[in-house]
Parts: C-alpha cells; structure tokens; sequence
C-alpha cells in the first residue's frame, strides 16, 4: 500500500498529539484528588458542555471513521444511511439515565444494577458477557490505530497500535475521568471540524454531480436505498447499539459523573449531533468506487481517499481525526472498565473490606493491565474492525430487556434474566456464524426479549422492592 505522508511525518504527528494529551493528563493528576469519585467520576458534577462532548467523542469511536465507509464501500448508500442509526442509541438510554440516576443515585458502575436487581447468578453472568464485550471493543480500536498509521505512513502496524495505545493509557493513567473528559471536549471539536473540513474538500474537487455519475456506472446497486443488505445493516446497527449504551458501563459511568440537572440534554443532544459522523465519513465510500480506487483493505476507505483527492493535507486531517477518535473511545474503554473490575470483582469478590483508596489504586493498576491485553490480543490484526465489533454484539444485546424491564417492571424476573442474557448470546452467536455478522444482534435481542417477557408474564417476582437498588454498597 503506498505511503501518503513520510514515517518521519507520521511519528512527528505522533509526538504533538501525544505531548498534548499526555500533558493535559499531567495537568489533571496535579489537580486531582486520590479518590474513586474524583479518579472515575470527575467529582460527579460535569457540566453540559464537557459532557455532551465527551459523550459524542467517546460515541465517535475508529468505526464510525473506517467501518462507516466499510459498510458504505461494499453494501451501498442503504448502508451507510442505516449506520447513522446508532446515534438514537444515545437518544433512548436519556430517560433510561434519569430513572437509573433515581434509583441508585449511590450506584458505581451497570454491574450495581444486575447485582441489587437480580442476584449475584445474574451478576456474575453479566460479568462474564461484560469482560467478553469490552476487550472485544478495545480490541478494534487499538487495530484501527495501527492500521490507520500504516496506511497513511508506510509505519508497520505493530508501531502504529503500540504508540496510540501508550500515549492513551498514559494520559488515562495520569488524570483519571477528569482528564478523559476534557480531553475529550477538545477532540471532539477537532474531529467535528476536521472532519467536516475533509468532506466538503472532497466533494467540492470532485462535485456531488461526478460522485453520483461515477458509482451509477460502476456499482449501480450501491445507490439503491431499498438494498436488503443495507436495511439489514442498519436496523442490526440500532439494535447493537442499544445493547452498547444500555448494557455498556463507558455510559453508565458517564451517567454517575454527569450533573442531573443537564444529563437527559446532554444524551440527547450528543446522538442528533453524532449521526453526522457517519455520513460524512461513510460518504468518502462513494466518492472511492466513482474515483475506481484500488482499495486493497475496506477498512482503509477513508485515508485512502482522502489522501488521494487532498494529497499530503489529506492525509494529516485523517491522521488527526481518526487519532482523536480512537483516542477518546480508547480512554472512555479504559476507565469505564477499570472501573468495572475495580468496584464489582475486587472489592464485591476477594476484598469486600477494601477501602476508596484501595480501590483507587485498583483501578489505576487495571488500565495498565488491560492496555496490555489488548496489545497482546491485536498483536497481528485477523479481521476486519467491524467484524469484530459485531461478535461482540450478542453480549451486549442480550442485556437490554433485562436493564429495561428491571428498571420499569417490579415484577421481572431473575431466572429469566439469567436465562435471557445465556439464550440471548447463544442465539446472537448462531446468527454471526450461520446466518450474517449483521444478524447477532438481532438475533440476541429477540430471543432475551422473549424469554424477559415470559419471566415476568408468567412467573413474576412478587418480593422486589424499587428501594432494594438504593441500599448502602457496603451492606451488600
């Protein structure tokens, strides 16, 4: 694949991202107090801005920039459309966080919720299918980091992954939530600018006219809106990314941080805004096909073409964007699942007497320890980033009628929690394999909404009290 900016290029970008971020996490740690509530949770109290920010630049994550375009390249415009549902996910866990926020405003992270709602059975369940979800994310985007640098630069993709991944758990390691949160408000506005930048220059060179001509004589089913593939796509998108934000701690834990007053606008306004992401980024697919780019890995769309029509400033404006988004969603990961093991395996399992600061350096010592795992894992990349994502998606889905009914519902059941949650993977898995990567959510949902359904039709739970999710975290 040819190089579009120099290594020497590469690695200078490389090291102004990094002296930013890092420094910013240096900041942060100087300002910082040693507890879990200002490490995890940035004291509880973030505002609108920062938090809307942070939501969109966490949600704007390496697949929206190369798997949108992916999609786009080989199913077609229904595709790329249906992609941008994903941003309604925010929009629906809104009045989801307000009813969470009322009725634990003491809970730590989604495992509260599974344990004081269902049982340690259920709990450790969803332990198993949260570990399971979330190295499977972490996993596509620290690939999407070493692929994006070696398309652009020529670097190998082992430098690429490493380097993103270091300068990430670094400023994470530094200034916890804080530095997570602010960081994120300042990539988002580069990645919305830059990328928007990127787009409109790509288009205004070529028209919008040229594009359409181009792929109608190409790939002509790549225009059809009515494409089943592409509907297909994107209502696995939705359902995916409802079992993401429902069922993901990244969310929850931005909940628990977030200011109540201005939580619900944030959510929302952060998925109408994200929806234009993929849009613009998976549009750079039907300029791709209407140029006849030789695109040698699908994942690689959006660099490509970007630095073919912009040359060398094409190529800097991906390598920012992508970087931030990688970056935010990478750091989000991080610490939400740090926090996840610290709270709910070390302290409920094997040190119940563990003091905040115990947990704290817990936490601290398991962003290390994750960044690691993830390195090892993606050591050499063996699929696609959106094919991975989506083998994560039956954990995830299998989750969402049993948040939903637990939250709303007295009288759901915890047998068929843990009984939805088991089927529901299975059935997703089944789907993935015999069926279409696009099919496991789907797949799992039904079947969780199904057996959820019958739990609390047919057995309900006559004993549970809405105040039993409120209960001290020490008494239980």
């Amino acid at each position: 694949m040819t190089a579009f900016i120099s290594p020497q290029a590469a690695i200078g970008l490389l090291l102004v991202l990094s002296s930013l971020f890092v420094g910013m996490g240096y900041y942060y740690s100087r300002r910082m107090e040693k507890t879990t509530d200002d490490y995890l949770f940035a004291g509880r109290n973030v505002g609108l801005a920062l938090s809307t920010a942070a939501l969109l630049a966490s949600w704007i994550t390496g697949n929206s920039m190369m798997s949108a375009p992916e999609q786009g390249y080989t199913i077609g415009l229904a595709a790329l459309i249906g992609y941008t549902t994903c941003g309604l996910g925010l929009v629906f866990f809104a009045p989801l966080a307000i009813r969470v926020k009322k009725l634990m405003p003491n809970g730590l992270t989604v495992g509260d919720f599974f344990r004081l709602r269902y049982g340690r059975n259920a709990w450790y369940l969803f332990l198993v299918l949260q570990v399971y979800y979330f190295f499977g994310f972490l996993m596509t985007q620290a690939m999407g980091g070493g692929l994006l640098i070696q398309a652009l630069s020529g670097l190998d993709y082992k430098v690429g992954m490493i380097a993103i991944m270091t300068v990430v758990t670094l400023y994470t390691l530094q200034g916890g939530m804080r530095a997570v949160v602010t960081t994120d408000f300042i990539q988002c506005l580069l990645i919305l600018f830059l990328l928007l930048l990127t787009g409109g220059l790509a288009y205004a060179k070529l028209g919008f006219g040229n594009v359409y001509k181009g792929v109608m004589a190409i790939e002509p089913s790549r225009m059809n809106l009515l494409a089943w593939a592409g509907i297909m796509a994107g209502f696995s998108n939705l359902i995916f990314s409802l079992g993401e934000i429902f069922a993901g701690n990244i969310w929850w834990q931005r909940l628990y941080a977030t200011n109540e007053k201005i939580m619900k606008r944030s959510y929302v306004i952060a998925g109408f805004t994200w929806m234009m992401v993929p849009l613009v980024s998976g549009s750079m697919a039907l300029v791709s096909i209407a140029m006849k780019l030789n695109i040698p890995q699908v994942n690689m769309v959006f660099p490509i073409l970007a630095s073919t029509v912009l040359g060398t400033a094409g190529s800097v404006l991906v390598f920012v964007v992508i970087f931030c988004a990688l970056a935010s969603t990478l750091s989000a990961l991080l610490t939400s699942s740090a926090n996840l093991i610290a709270q709910d395996v070390y302290k409920n399992i094997f040190n119940p007497k563990a003091t905040d600061l115990h947990v704290y350096k817990a936490a601290k010592i398991l962003i290390v320890v994750l960044a690691v795992v993830t390195m090892a894992l993606v050591w050499e990349p063996r699929t696609t980033m959106y094919k991975l994502l989506m083998l994560t998606g039956p954990s995830v889905s299998s989750m969402v009628w049993p948040i939903m009914y637990g939250l709303y519902r007295k009288d759901a059941n915890s047998t068929a929690a843990i009984a939805a949650m088991l089927v529901g993977m299975l059935a997703g898995l089944y789907g993935y394999f015999n069926i279409s990567p696009f099919s496991a959510p789907i797949c799992s949902i039904t079947a969780s909404a199904l057996i959820t359904w019958l739990g609390a039709t047919f057995a309900p739970d006559r004993n549970f009290r809405w105040s039993y999710l409120n209960m001290p975290r020490v008494n239980n």
